[in-house]
Parts: structure tokens; C-alpha cells; sequence
């Protein structure tokens, strides 16, 4: 089995309505964002698939409905926090994966000190952070 990611980044405004604290007020982040796809087998080129592939899709995703919009906007969400956003990453990238290949596993930072990451299978999620 195999497995590649790929980091991204973008900036985007947004505001927790059902949090009390600073948070409900608007306010942006460079968020970073990862995504990690897995396979067992590999092309005639002996890639699993083209690092520029996945950027690509991923790019396509961030620059339709996050790079420099305001969140809760764009996704109608009232709440869009980092966790929701890992879950709304992997669905987004779900549905672009190639044949063969399994999105294992996405990560949202919302700072350089606090990620979140989503996978529907948590046994999938390593314990070191990268």
C-alpha cells in the first residue's frame, strides 16, 4: 500500500456564531490544509498518481469555494470551524479521487499550533502530526 499527501494553503474569513468568545467575532486565517490519498498499485510510470494531480484537484477546491471568501458564506455553515472544515475537505477530494485510489485522510490548521484531522476511519490517522 501506498500513500502521498499533498499541503495546500489559503486565506478565508470567518466567524463561530454559537461560540462565546473572540472567535464570534469575524476574523481570518491562513489556513493550511492537507490531504492524504492511498493505493496499492502503481501506474506505468510507477507513481501511484501524479503529485500534480492531487494539487490540482485540491487547488480547484480551494480556489472555487475558500481562497478569500468568507466561510460561513460560501459553505452556509453558521459554524464553520476547523473540524468542520476537515470533514467538508474530505468529502470534496472523496469525490475527485482517481480509480484506485482512497482518500485516507484530511488535516486542517487553523494556526501553526492546532490542527484538526478528520478521517471516517480514525485507525487511519497516525499519531504524529504532519
Amino acid at each position: 500500500m501506498y500513500r502521498l499527501q499533498v499541503k495546500a494553503h489559503f486565506d478565508a474569513a470567518h466567524r463561530l456564531e454559537a461560540y462565546k468568545g473572540k472567535c464570534n467575532r469575524e476574523h481570518g486565517h491562513r489556513w493550511e490544509v492537507e490531504v492524504c490519498l492511498q493505493g496499492k498499485d502503481l501506474d506505468n510510470r510507477n507513481m501511484l498518481v501524479d503529485f500534480k494531480d492531487v494539487k490540482d484537484a485540491l487547488n480547484f477546491v480551494i480556489d472555487t469555494y475558500l481562497d478569500h471568501y468568507q466561510l460561513n458564506e460560501i459553505l452556509g455553515e453558521d459554524n464553520p470551524t476547523a473540524e468542520f472544515l476537515a470533514e467538508w475537505l474530505f468529502r470534496q477530494m472523496k469525490a475527485r479521487a482517481g480509480k484506485g485510489l482512497q482518500v485516507v485522510r484530511t488535516c486542517v490548521w487553523e494556526s501553526p499550533e492546532c490542527c484538526v484531522k478528520y478521517s471516517p476511519d480514525m485507525r487511519s490517522v497516525s499519531d504524529g502530526v504532519s
